[in-house]
């Protein structure tokens, strides 16, 4: 392998792309370690159990979902997440909640709202324009401790349904992956998840997801960012985020999710420096135009 070679996979019909990283090398994920077999079935063939929750309603004005959001549970199980969002106990943070579908540690899958009715799981919460997540959105959770409980690696069967699941709602809806982001990316005043351990690169290599691969280009233009935050605020509003939220709340998100890498310093964390920033010119530049 060269530095700067793309790495091509094709597994069980399907196709993994890693593309390298600032530093030119491109790394195969501990999601492949972990010796997935069934990353090719199909939602079809995936056992998903139903358990219905009265948390929902009918999306506003007919809207079809085209967004999926990524969530963790913060529960220590996922009997007591489904406490929730079945009304068996209150939510500590008050109100009724729920999710689409959650999947477990082992992989179960449960589906809790049909897709096309409005889950309570985004709440307050913006994206590309939108308020109204809720009614835009199909909500994804993964049963993880989160930081009450200490967050911890979501684990190979986790993602492994997680991409079944996300290609059979992309197919049906037509959502892009540009669609497919983190709770913490559309209220990043308020939630942290899925948080920085959760691989969005891996998701991307699989269709699922969308992750920057920045030029020279991108680099030049990312000095602009790093100078001037009126430049900065705009390309996060281009991109999807909040223009009214927290900027340093926003910075923490996209590194969340487009640079984990800050999380290894704190004194990143919440800052923005040319390379996070040469990935968000590629996001905006490659963002879809709608």
């Amino acid at each position: 392998m060269e530095i700067g070679e793309t790495i091509r996979i094709d597994f069980m019909g399907v196709t993994f792309v890693f593309e390298p990283d600032d530093t030119g090398i491109a790394t195969i994920p501990i999601f492949w370690l972990a010796g997935i077999s069934n990353i090719n079935e199909s939602a079809g063939a995936m056992n998903i159990i139903k358990r219905q929750s009265d948390h929902f309603e009918d999306r506003a004005n007919g809207a079809r979902p085209d967004l999926l959001i990524i969530h963790y549970t913060e529960t220590r199980t996922l009997e007591d997440a489904e406490d929730y969002f079945l009304g068996r106990k209150p939510h500590p943070g008050g109100g009724r909640v729920s999710t689409h579908y959650m999947i477990d540690r082992d992989g179960t899958v449960i589906q809790y709202v049909d897709d096309d009715k409005r889950a309570w799981h985004a709440g307050i919460s913006h994206w590309n324009g939108m308020d109204d997540i809720n009614s835009h959105a199909i909500g994804i959770e993964l049963v993880n401790p989160g930081r009450k409980y200490g967050y911890e690696p979501f684990t190979a069967q986790q993602m492994q349904r997680l991409v079944t699941l996300c290609k059979d709602l992309m197919a049906r809806y037509g959502i892009s992956p540009h669609g497919v982001i983190g709770h913490s990316d559309v209220a990043p005043e308020r939630k942290s998840d899925p948080g920085e351990l959760f691989d969005w690169k891996m998701l991307a290599g699989t269709g699922c997801a969308v992750w920057p691969q920045p030029d020279e280009q991108d680099r030049r233009v990312a000095q602009d960012y790093v100078r001037d935050e009126s430049s900065l605020r705009e390309a996060f509003t281009k991109v999807g985020y909040n223009p009214k939220a927290d900027l340093q709340s926003v910075i923490t998100a996209f590194q969340r999710h487009f640079y984990p890498e800050a999380f290894k310093d704190p004194e990143q964390v919440g800052k923005i420096n040319g390379a996070a920033a040469a990935r968000l010119h590629w996001l905006v530049r490659n963002r879809p135009h709608l």
